[in-house]
């Protein structure tokens, strides 16, 4: 079942904007209202919700530190945002918050019905195991080739690949572990530790610890070496004794 939940501290409005969304053809199979933030979680807690419309000024509670605790524990959650305030710093904090819309009050109805239908477009449905499953590969390809390119970026995030992407953060991990088997820490280790170890077989360059550490993403290579260690049971430099060097490298 999908949920739409209306979080305005003003009865009037959540009211009339529930009873319109009712009356026209929506992707919702139920739309449920709340007065405040606490009373919101509790709902949330309890109930599966697909999307909400949150007021920026609650009484208990400012609106965007409710998204903000609505994304970490239910980061699928499609939020739009509903402010009877133009405000640049509203908007800007909003769009790191990755809200998919910012209307203001008076909302006009075409809005609401140009919102129905983002909503709709947006919705992972409960049909999950129908979605295509070319698509969800596709998308878990498109991962792999960015983490392939960026993998030495320190600081390397899903969040930033989900941004890159332009997905949902939580969706997106879900694709990448139904298809690799693997979470996207679990694959950006694999990679950089295969990366390390190329770089160890290469005789001719002969890199430090520290160097190939920062060539693969970690600015710390005591962090790194435990790291190496863990995966392969050797730390860098027993690795770079023991190991084949690669074709055409030269020990000196």
């Amino acid at each position: 079942m999908k949920r739409l939940l209306i979080i305005d501290d003003e009865k009037a409005l959540r009211c009339g904007l529930a009873g319109y969304l009712k009356s026209i053809q929506s992707p919702f199979d139920e739309i449920i209202t709340a007065s405040g933030g606490h009373q919101a979680l509790s709902y949330i807690d309890q109930h599966a919700v697909s999307a909400a419309l949150v007021d920026i000024n609650l009484g208990d509670m400012n609106g965007l530190d409710l998204i903000e605790l609505i994304n970490r524990r239910y980061p699928d959650m499609l939020i739009v945002i509903i402010s009877g305030f133009d405000d640049f710093d509203f908007a800007r904090r909003a769009i790191k918050l990755k809200v998919l819309d910012y209307l203001l009050k008076p909302i006009p109805r075409s809005d609401l019905k140009k919102l129905m239908i983002a909503f709709q477009q947006c919705l992972i449905t409960d049909k999950r195991t129908v979605v295509d499953e070319g698509t969800s590969r596709s998308l878990a390809m498109n991962v792999k080739d960015y983490i392939e390119t960026h993998y030495s970026e320190k600081g390397l995030s899903l969040s930033q690949v989900a941004s890159a992407l332009f997905v949902n953060e939580g969706y997106l991990s879900r694709q990448l572990k139904q298809t690799y088997g693997r979470t996207f820490s679990e694959y950006l280790i694999e990679y950089r530790i295969q990366k390390a170890q190329e770089l160890l077989r290469n005789l001719t360059l002969q890199y430090t610890v520290t160097a190939i550490a920062n060539k693969v993403g970690y600015e710390d290579p005591h962090y790194f070496s435990r790291l190496f260690r863990k995966k392969t049971g050797f730390s860098p430099v027993q690795f770079r004794e023991h190991a084949e060097p690669l074709p055409n490298s030269n020990r000196e």
